[in-house]
């Protein structure tokens, strides 16, 4: 594993880098990323590393740290902890998978902040693709709304309610993205998206996506 028996003394490795994530679900949370970064910073197979979503956005919550990792060779082996969601793309697609629409890609190229960099790739694929990206698709969305409507359905046979609460919040996030894209506007954080969908008057989707994040996070 690339983070295993770490021994970084983080005094000698300043965490200025971290500045622009604006909050850590936990202390364990920023350790390990500041620790993952100062271990992989020589490491070849490691190109970048881009903090995304909610956790570098202004809003009241996150619920995780969002992490964008492009890589050379063979892929990685990471063990973030459970409040540290990593995404792991191989150089060689990067490109490809953006003209695809791939939606963490876009939305870091977009709004994302670079942790770490070899040789200014992030910053260069940026200049590349900042004024041509394509928006997600909006018919990925919509299956994903569908998807989690189905296994809504079979929750509430058994009567999970926490679970019936997270297939809600994952089905009217989805529905929410769709009726952005379609809009022609690129979604931004989950906490984000009500407001968004009020600018173009969804107000229905907004107020019932509003009250589900409001139960499970604030």
């Amino acid at each position: 594993m690339l983070t295993e028996s770490l021994s970084i003394n983080n005094a000698d490795f300043p965490p200025h880098f971290l500045h622009g994530i604006q909050r850590w679900p936990s202390e364990a949370s920023r350790n390990w990323v500041e620790q993952f970064i100062a271990f992989n910073a020589s490491n070849k197979q490691i190109i970048a590393v881009i903090a995304f979503g909610s956790c570098i956005r202004d809003v009241s919550y996150s619920a995780d740290v969002d992490l964008l990792i492009i890589y050379s060779g063979q892929k990685p082996e990471i063990s973030p902890p459970i409040e540290v969601d990593v995404r792991a793309y191989k150089k060689d697609n990067v490109e490809s998978l953006i003209n695809k629409g791939n939606e963490v890609l876009g939305w870091s190229i977009r709004y994302g902040i670079v942790l770490h960099e070899k040789n200014g790739y992030w910053t260069a694929l940026c200049d590349r693709w900042r004024d041509r990206l394509p928006l997600p698709s909006a018919d990925e969305a919509l299956k994903r709304a569908e998807r989690s409507k189905k296994l809504l359905e079979d929750l509430e046979k058994i009567g999970d309610e926490e679970a019936i609460e997270e297939q809600q919040l994952t089905m009217f996030t989805q529905l929410a993205r769709m009726h952005l894209i379609n809009s022609g506007i690129f979604p931004i954080s989950r906490p984000e998206l009500p407001m968004q969908l009020k600018s173009v008057g969804e107000e229905k989707i907004s107020n019932k996506l509003s009250k589900l994040l409001s139960e499970r996070y604030i």
